[in-house]
């Protein structure tokens, strides 16, 4: 993995270009906004709280317009539109965007270690591990890492694909299904988990897939071509913000707190069992990123094989 020092220091073409924009901002009438702007996707609890808490929000070139999304799909369809230049999200519903031939590109990433996503039961199911989900169903979003963390499961558990059935459903329908007992099992992710324990649910152990999981920083085609040293500068922002939250834990669970009213009981949980730092993209990365896609088209999920390296763009 790249220090972290590294990932944080702008590129020289990236300052060169932040300096020229800094030297028109000066000029400008006291009080007046940045000229330019950067159209930023986010989700409840993502970006803007650790930008903020890392203090990273003052003194940009560019003003920020913020768009909230409930989850990486349409967050993507919003990218591919032109509706934002850039946001966040899984890397599985990445893959299915480009799939689409989506004009967007991954520009930055983040590694999770600790918990990722989770399949869990309710507090009295018969199921007892991984390997017993065989003949049930299970809830997810089509698409989403949860997804691609069933496959990953049957796979390991010499499972075929089709022994569970799938229920795909967005996180707040997934959580009704699971409550209300018309689905067996719910893959999800924190805090979605979190709060699904606290209310007597279990998380399934057993062989999981091992492939580390990847958040993924997009930029549309467009505003890759048209401003980026405001996305380079915007990433670099992002990096010290996500190492900000790895190294203020508590603090940042108090911002979480404040920006989704979620209970505190469970955001300690979720950001006590979970490292998420910035990574450079990388061969590893991409070759994670293409086993994730060859899995989709042998599953059936996709019609033909992507080629993941061409969805990636390292803002040199």
């Amino acid at each position: 993995m790249t220090k972290l020092s590294l990932l944080s220091t702008p590129t020289r073409r990236s300052a060169l270009g932040l300096a020229a924009a800094g030297l028109a901002a000066a000029c400008a009438p006291k009080g007046a906004k940045p000229a330019g702007k950067l159209l930023v996707g986010d989700q409840r609890g993502g970006s803007r709280v650790v930008l903020a808490g890392a203090g990273k929000l003052d003194g940009t070139p560019y003003r920020i317009e913020w768009s909230q999304f409930p989850n990486a799909a349409p967050l993507l369809e919003a990218l591919n539109a032109g509706a934002i230049d850039t946001g966040i999200g899984g890397d599985s519903a990445f893959i299915f965007a480009i799939g689409s031939q989506a004009k967007i590109k991954a520009i930055g990433a983040q590694v999770t270690t600790g918990m990722g996503p989770a399949i869990v039961v309710r507090g009295d199911s018969t199921i007892k591990d991984l390997a017993g989900l065989a003949g049930h169903t299970v809830a997810t979003p089509r698409g989403s890492i949860s997804h691609n963390h069933v496959l990953g499961v049957l796979e390991a558990n010499g499972l075929p694909y089709d022994a569970v059935k799938f229920a795909f459903l967005s996180p707040s329908d997934g959580r009704a299904a699971f409550q209300g007992g018309s689905v067996d099992a719910w893959a999800i992710w924190d805090p979605h988990i979190a709060l699904a324990e606290s209310q007597g649910a279990r998380i399934l152990k057993g062989k999981q897939d091992e492939d580390p999981g990847y958040t993924l920083m997009f930029g549309r085609d467009g505003a890759i071509a048209e401003k980026p040293d405001y996305l380079r500068d915007y990433r670099d922002r992002l990096y010290e913000g996500w190492t900000w939250a790895a190294r203020n834990r508590t603090i940042y669970a108090e911002a979480m707190y404040r920006d989704t009213g979620m209970d505190q009981a469970v955001l300690k949980t979720m950001i006590g069992r979970t490292q998420r730092l910035p990574v450079q993209i990388d061969e590893a990365l991409i070759a994670t990123e293409q086993r994730t896609a060859d899995r989709y088209l042998r599953a059936g999920v996709i019609a033909k094989r992507i080629e993941v390296a061409n969805g990636f763009d390292k803002l040199a």
